[in-house]
Parts: C-alpha cells; structure tokens; sequence
C-alpha cells in the first residue's frame, strides 16, 4: 500500500508539472516545434451523401508537418481523469541536450482506430468567400479532431535538424510525436475527416484546417497554423473551377502533391494519363499542367486536348520547366495536339488557355510520354516469413532497393493484398503515394487496411514504365484485442503477449518506451495499460513469451508488477525474475 500511495503522489507531481530537471546551461536555446498544414492535402476533398443517411459531408485530407527547430514529444502523465481522458505533457529539448516540460492538452482512446489520440489536433471549417478572396464568417464546422501524431512521411530533409531516421512511429504508447521535417497526414476514407455540410447553398467557399487550435502545443511561430483552399459547393455558376484549380501559375503547380488526387503536378504519367472532366470557367484562366519525360520523345509521344470547338475554341501550348514556350496548337477543331518528339528528358508543362479568353464547360487533356528501360526494384521488408504487428496501432516501414538503366528519376507507391498479385483487390497506401524513390522506405499507416494478412507490393516508376515486386514475407495485422495471437479476440486473450518484439538484443524489465532507460514514462505507460485501458507493453525479444510489463511472472500485468517497477526506479529494486532468461513464465500462456 505504501508503494502505491507513493507512485500516487509522483504521478500527482507530473500531472502538475513539477518537475525534477537537471539545470542547462544558460546559453541553452529551447528547440521548439511548429506545426503547419499542409496546403496540398487540402485539395484531396470531395462532396458524398454515404456516411449517414440524409446528410452531405465534405471529405478531406489534412497533412501536419513540423517544420521548427525541435521535434514535438508528447506524453501522457497521471493519474488518469475521470472522463477517460489522461493528461499529456510537451517535453521541449534544447540545444544543449536537456529539456524542460509543460501541461499541453489531454491523450484519449479512439475507439475506431483502436489506440490512443492526442484531442483537438485539427478544426476544419467551411468559411464565407468575400469580394477579394477575403475571408469570412464560419458557415459550417467540423468536430475538434483528435490524431495518433505520428512520422508518417518525410515532409522536407533539408530543414536544419532534420532526423533521417525519424523516432515517432508507433500509436501502442503515451508517447507521441513529431520529428523535424517529418509529416502526420490523415486521408479523407479515415473517420472525422469531413464537414457535414447538409443544407449549405450552392457557392464557392474557403475550406480551412487549423492545427492545434486551442494553442496546447508551445510552438516557435504560433501565427502559422492556419491553411485554407476554395471549394466549390454544387453549382453555382454556369462553369465550375474543376477539381485541378488553382493552376494559373508555375509556383501553384509545383506546390501540390506530385501525382496526387485532382493535383496538376502530374509527375509521372506513363504510360499514358487521361484527364477529363476539365474546364476554363473564367475569361483569361489558364490551365497548367507540370509532367515528367524520362527520355527523348519520339513520333508517337504528345499531348492533346479534347473538346467541343462550338463550346469554346481552346489553344495550347509546350513549356519547358523554365517557362519558355516551346510550341503551339492553335486550330478550329475539336483538339489540339503537339508531339513531344525530338524534346529531351525533363519536366514540362501543358498549358491550356481560351482563344481570346473563352471558355470551356469540359474538355480532356491526355499526355503520353515516352519511355525507355523499365527501372528495377526489390521489397526487402516484410522479408521471408510472417511479421505480426497491431492493427491500428503500430505502422511498419517497408523498405527496397532499385536502380535504373538510365538513371532516371524514379517514385515508389506501396500496395497491400492479401494474395501476391494485382488482381484489382490491392488497397494503395495513400500517404506513400509517389515516394521518392530513393528513401528506400514508406511508411505503412495500418490503419487504411482491415485486420489480416498481406502481401507488400511496391510499384516503381520512372515516368516511363511502371513495374513492381511484392514481398517475399507476409504482413499481418492482429486485432489489438486478440493478445495471444489465434486470430480471434475472445476470452482466452488474458495472458501477457505482443507480437512486435523489441529490437534490443535481450530487453530490459520494465523498459517499455524504448528509450533504453526505466524511468517515470515507463511507469506511465505501465499505469495507463492496468488502470486507463491502454496499450499494452511490449514482448522482451530474448523471451517472445514474456511481456516486459510483467515484473513478477505470474502471468499477468497488475498493480504487483507496478510495485516491482516502482521499486526499481526509486529505490533500486529489481524485478522478480529476469526476462531474458524466460524463467518461471506459467505454462498456460501461448509459446
């Protein structure tokens, strides 16, 4: 009882802030954070009527990428609250290597994605378009939406103390974050990413997102956090700014998501892109659209536009990345087509634009390229075998090899399916979307695909030629409720078990974050397992079988374990037996 009165008023000494911090030197600079939105991600949206009956929602995705000085470290404290909420602090490191903490907002457990959130990442909101693109009053509003913070893709590695590496990858913790020049990005298919925008008037409106609205976060620049694009809601001009808009001007285009959903930065295109549905809805707009040639084009490569000539003459042009013109189609027919033959490798634009201004209600813009040796690539991970990690908790990074014969620029997508063909069944990870290829790696969000077992695939392209490998191992997400590991999560799941093992050579008892120490965030986490229904800790790698929450090997991880942990950390205790040597583990737990 003793011992548990004493991790009570420790805890009550974290919830608080009050901290015991080794004093930095006075030069030390604090390395703070700052979260943006990403500008492209917004574009990714659309109008649907199928997420509950009688009402219209707009989807989107949202991207938040941290572009400070530090990285962004949350970590929940305790006690728990009583509303199932657990506190969280923000541990700001400086530049000399040590750190201070502060209260910043509350983790709680999301019930779809099944792992703890950090509440009120992200406001979205539809807003009044006043005259001069101004901004005005909300005309609808979504929930505060709450995120597992996350790296789930690199975001921009030349920003001073970018981590290569990255260190937040996992949601099975309290402990969550943001590396620097690293991205946390949800797609508009997740749950809560929409507005219900039942009952909105036909008009163009601004949809904004705002990162870290209630100002938890202490950020380097807190003036930043809002983005905002216009969408079109039902139709209310004759002609409608298509899915592709704004793309008037070179540096709109070159911002967006290379090959993206509705982004003219089109990348790759091979071996031939097909866009319909386009218009020229104002007098004097000007459609570009950015592609890539991995070689020099030959008699049977162009780009073309299709339209209804009566409906509007249109013209278009060839640009090169640099803005000169190159060649012209100007007719009195149904399309124009200029042949890429005879331009060598590079990035080009198509631009699109009205014969004296005028319009166009729909047209086509097609562009094939050429092509020339397919590149070559081979998925490395998940190698031969089965690795088993949680769904909707942990991600898993994927990582290759490649190469091509001419040297070409080259991005890698990743698919999962079940069996290891393409077979029209395959779910495409949208946040790998077009990786540079040379990373070597993508991040795998478990969360876009159901509980299961799968295949790896990943399609490589240099612009001309798109070829793939699937993994020579399977990638099996478990159901987070089914602990011992027979597919089903029923009653039997009561003994210790986590299938991603550490990658320390033989563990530590009681070492549950992964920072090689067991200190107060270890007992943290084991506090939030037994009392807040939270993740549980880890398996030790030299015994598969036991969990390194289970101090005493009875079994079970409880308030006897925490005493143990308790002890080991302020008064130099020692666990009951020793993980790696398997001993004592009860023979009724699963091999």
């Amino acid at each position: 009882m003793k011992l548990f009165q004493t991790i009570r008023r420790l805890s009550v000494i974290v919830a608080t802030g009050i901290v015991l911090l080794a004093p930095s030197p006075a030069a030390a600079v604090d390395l703070l954070p700052d979260i943006i939105v990403r500008e492209s991600d917004l574009y990714d949206n659309d109008i649907v009527t199928n997420i509950e009956p009688g009402r219209v929602h707009l989807r989107l995705s949202n991207g938040t990428p941290n572009v400070g000085d530090g990285k962004l470290y949350l970590y929940g404290v305790l006690p728990p609250i009583d509303d199932s909420t657990q506190q969280v602090m923000q541990r700001i490191y400086d530049s000399v290597g040590g750190y201070t903490e502060r209260l910043a907002g509350q983790f709680i457990y999301h019930e779809t994605h099944s792992h703890i959130h950090f509440e009120g990442w992200s406001q979205y909101r539809l807003r009044e378009l006043l005259p001069g693109d101004s901004v005005g009053g909300i005309i609808a509003e979504g929930e505060k939406t709450s995120f597992c913070v996350a790296d789930f893709a690199i975001y921009d590695n030349t920003l001073p103390n970018f981590d290569p590496d990255g260190q937040f990858f996992n949601c099975s913790g309290t402990v969550q974050g943001l590396s620097v020049g690293w991205l946390d990005v949800y797609s508009k298919t997740l749950p809560d990413q929409w507005i219900d925008i039942t009952g909105v008037p036909d008009g163009t409106y601004w949809l904004e997102s705002e990162a870290d609205p209630d100002d938890k976060i202490l950020e380097r620049d807190e003036t930043n956090n809002i983005t905002r694009v216009k969408v079109v809601v039902g139709l209310p001009d004759p002609i409608n700014a298509d899915a592709y808009e704004p793309n008037e001007l070179a540096s709109e285009v070159t911002s967006r998501a290379l090959g993206g959903s509705s982004s003219p930065n089109l990348g790759p295109c091979n071996p031939q892109r097909v866009i319909s549905s386009l218009t020229l809805h104002e007098s004097g707009n000007i459609d570009l659209f950015r592609f890539y040639m991995n070689d020099t084009g030959q008699s049977d490569d162009f780009i073309q536009v299709s339209f209804v000539h009566n409906q509007g003459d249109i013209d278009m042009r060839l640009v090169d990345e640099f803005g000169a013109v190159l060649e012209t189609s100007q007719s009195i027919t149904n399309s124009e087509t200029i042949s890429l033959e005879g331009y060598g490798e590079g990035w080009y634009y198509a631009r699109v634009y009205g014969y004296n201004g005028a319009l166009s209600p729909e047209y086509t813009l097609t562009v094939d390229p050429p092509a020339n040796t397919p590149p070559v690539i081979d998925v490395v991970t998940p190698p031969a075998g089965d690795t088993t990690i949680i769904h909707g908790v942990e991600t898993y990074t994927t990582m290759w090899t490649h190469s091509d014969a001419e040297n070409d620029e080259m991005w890698v997508t990743v698919y999962l399916n079940t069996s290891p063909v393409l077979d029209g069944n395959e779910i495409i990870l949208p946040s790998t979307l077009h990786t540079d290829a040379s990373t070597g790696f993508a991040i795998i969000n478990t969360a876009y695909a159901d509980t299961g077992t799968y295949y790896v695939y990943c399609a490589i392209t240099d612009g001309g030629t798109t070829t793939g490998d699937w993994s020579e191992g399977t990638l099996t997400l478990a159901d987070p409720q089914d602990s011992d590991g027979d597919g089903v999560a029923d009653d039997s799941d009561n003994c210790p078990h986590y299938p991603n093992p550490s990658q320390d050579t033989c563990g530590m008892a009681g070492e549950i974050s992964g920072d090689g120490i067991v200190d107060a965030v270890d007992m943290n986490m084991l506090i939030t397992y037994i009392f807040f229904n939270g993740p549980e800790p880890t398996v030790d790698s030299g015994c598969p079988r036991l969990n390194r929450g289970e101090l005493d090997c009875d079994g079970f991880v409880n308030t006897v374990d925490l005493n143990y942990m308790i002890n080991m950390i302020y008064f130099n205790g020692d666990p009951a037996c020793d993980p790696c040597a398997c001993t004592e583990y009860p023979s009724s737990c699963p091999e």
